[in-house]
């Protein structure tokens, strides 16, 4: 059962990352991209890191995306061609696939009837907040402050850009 949940997952957040690609409103695509960390955060409590697990859900698909979807929201940029169509009837169907998905998750997850390791046991702490913990400020400690410089460079260029007037051709 863990070997088809994790498939299950993974296929799900592939289509999910496709959907997020093909869509033309960005607020869908945000949406898209929600569904797709939700089924990474599948993944990491199928291979026993819990911590991880509930790291993904409320720092990528909770704090990150309400970050992008204001920022969506705030530019509120032009209505492109065919972003206001209604959906086909026949499409319907798969717009339920999502919610099924997540209910097939949780089902499986809580039966939890016959689950078979996807390898070897993970080494002791692997997942816990002190195992993410030592490796984060020991072993890729440069790494982790060269990324946060990065970042705050980034968040300097878009204040930057953000606080110059332009005229937008749209408003």
């Amino acid at each position: 059962m863990e070997g088809f949940l994790f498939w299950f997952c993974g296929t799900l957040m592939f289509l999910g990352g496709l959907m997020m690609v093909v869509q033309r409103s960005a607020v869908v695509s945000a949406v898209w991209l929600v569904f797709s960390f939700l089924c990474a955060a599948g993944i990491f409590a199928l291979l026993s890191a819990p911590f991880l697990a509930v790291m993904q859900i409320l720092v990528y698909a909770g704090a990150i995306m309400v970050l992008f979807l204001f920022v969506i929201m705030m530019l509120q940029g032009p209505v492109l061609d065919g972003e206001r169509v209604p959906i086909k009837k026949g499409l319907w169907p798969f717009i339920a696939l999502p919610p099924a998905a997540v209910i097939i998750l949780l089902v499986g997850w809580v039966k939890g009837e016959g689950l078979r390791s996807l390898g070897d046991a993970p080494a002791p702490g692997f997942g816990t907040a002190e195992g993410v913990a030592q490796l984060l400020l020991g072993r890729y400690l440069l790494a982790f402050e060269l990324i946060s410089i990065v970042l705050l460079i980034a968040i300097v260029g878009a204040l930057v850009i953000g606080k110059r007037e332009r005229k937008l051709p749209w408003k």
